[in-house]
This record gives structure tokens, sequence and C-alpha cells, in this order.
């Protein structure tokens, strides 16, 4: 078996892990708050990466330190209004609209990096914001809107950081910029713990236990090395089209997980959000073609 074949399997097991998380995720935060699920998840996956890093010389640069910090709080950004977001919605919600953060890389790209945006670009918008619509069953008063509204809102800073990661670390050590970014995350949400400590009774709860070790471990750690190493042997845009997997594991293992059955609307929404997210995958697959035709 050849080391591309290899990785791509182990891309598809990458995603697969981050989709699980939303419907575990979500059981969880019946019993901590997100502040304490993000700061033990990204604290544990800092100290997992660090003995990784421990003697790279470039661990103390400036600018894998100022990146990865400034990644960091974009980052943690994003998956606050996530994970808050999470327990004012469904997990399969959840799910597919974080997923729209593809979608909206062209916009975010046009505004920060003033890299053109083509007309197949703003179909694909145009389409995740229909899918969008259509799940919120065109309720937008509805009990699950302000749990997707903040998840819109993960899905908006996620491409943000996403293009500030394509822009300012192309240099930098893929590890020692992840690890000052983790670190940054679970820093930051230690400001959101709650005061009552009645609350961290939670943590004894064997699933919670489970989430933040499987989420540190599996949707973390494993997936930063992973990713890093899968690049030098798979193209971008066929990891990006792996990538599209994640909201689809995300509904499959919430009705397996969380028993949701999701709606006719949500379906349609969620498979409009799918297809608008490979469409856009597909079209940079045929950009960067072509940029090499002679």
């Amino acid at each position: 078996m050849n080391s591309k074949l290899v990785y791509l399997l182990l891309l598809i097991l990458v995603v697969f892990f981050w989709g699980v998380t939303f419907p575990i995720m979500k059981i969880s935060l019946y019993y901590i708050t997100p502040g304490m699920l993000l700061a033990f998840r990204f604290l544990l996956s800092a100290a997992l990466v660090l003995p990784l890093i421990f003697k790279n010389k470039n661990r103390k640069e400036r600018h894998n330190v100022v990146y990865g910090i400034t990644a960091g709080v974009l980052l943690f950004i994003a998956y606050y209004f996530q994970t808050v977001g999470l327990k004012y919605t469904t997990s399969s919600q959840s799910g597919l609209i974080t997923g729209l953060y593809v979608v909206l890389l062209p916009l975010i790209s046009f505004l920060f990096l003033k890299m053109r945006i083509k007309k197949i670009d703003v179909l694909s918008a145009i389409m995740g914001l229909i899918g969008l619509i259509m799940m919120s069953s065109f309720n937008f008063s509805g009990k699950y809107a302000f749990g997707d509204f903040l998840t819109f809102l993960c899905a908006i800073f996620y491409a943000i950081q996403t293009v500030y990661v394509y822009k300012y670390t192309k240099y930098l050590d893929t590890m020692v910029f992840s690890f000052y970014q983790l670190l940054m995350v679970g820093i930051l949400s230690l400001f959101f713990m709650p005061l009552n400590i009645r609350i961290y009774s939670g943590l004894k709860v064997p699933v919670v236990i489970f989430t933040i070790v499987f989420t540190a471990l599996f949707a973390s750690l494993f997936a930063i090395i992973i990713n890093t190493r899968a690049l030098r042997y798979v193209e971008p845009t066929a990891a990006g089209i792996i990538y599209v997997g994640e909201p689809v594991f995300a509904v499959i293992s919430s009705i397996f997980i969380l028993n949701e059955i999701p709606t006719y609307y949500i379906i349609a929404g969620g498979l409009i959000i799918v297809i608008s997210m490979f469409i856009e995958t597909i079209n940079k697959y045929y950009e960067g073609k072509n940029s090499y035709a002679i």
C-alpha cells in the first residue's frame, strides 16, 4: 500500500473523528460549560504536543509564537461560538453549519487578501445560504435559531482563521505553530470557566472524561500530526474533498449516538450545504490544475 493511499485513509479517519465530536460534545455540555470543555480539551492537547516540539529549535522563534497566538485567538472565537451554539441547536445542524466555512473562504479571501471572486464562488455561497435557511425550516425565531446563528458566526471566524493561516504560516514550523495555537485556545477558555464550584463535579462524569480525552487526543493531536504529514503526499484539494465529509459524519454519528432524527428541511438544507462545499472544493481543484498548465 503506497503512502498516498495510506494518508488518504488516515485523513478520512481524521474527518470521522471530527464528525463524532459533535454528538459527544453535545452530551458533555449537559454536565459542564463550554468554557470548561474547551479549556480542558485544548490545554490537554497542548500538553500532548509539547513533547513533540520540546527539542525543536524553532519553539521560541518569534514568528512562530506571534502567529501561533494570533491564530489561536481567532480559533478560540470560532470554537467558543460553536460550542455555545451546540447547546442551543442539534448536533447535526452544528456540524452542517460549521462546514459552511468552506463556502465562505472565497469571500473572506477577497476581503483580506484581495483574491478575485468567481461566479462559481458566488453560486456556492448562495447555495450554502439557501441550505442554511432551509435547515431553519424558514423559522428564524425557532428554538434552534440562536444556536444556528452562533454556529454560523463560528463558520465565519473559522474561515477568517483559515485564511490567516494560509497567508502567514507558509514558512513557519507547523508543529510549533500548532502548539501555540492550541495553548492560546486553552488559556483564553480559562477566562470563561464558571465560578460555581459545584459545576466542576461534572468532570467526574465518565462521558465528560471520555469527550475531553477523545477530542484532545484524536480530534486535535492525531488530526494535527496526520494533516501535517498527509499534505506531503496528498494534494490539498484532494484533502479538501475529504474534509467535506465532516458534516456528513456529524449527521450520521448524531443519528446513532443521540438518536437525532433530522427533518426533511434539515436533510434537504444539509444536502445543499454539502453540495455547495463540494462544488467549491472541485472548483479549487481545477483552478490549481489550470494554474500549472503551459
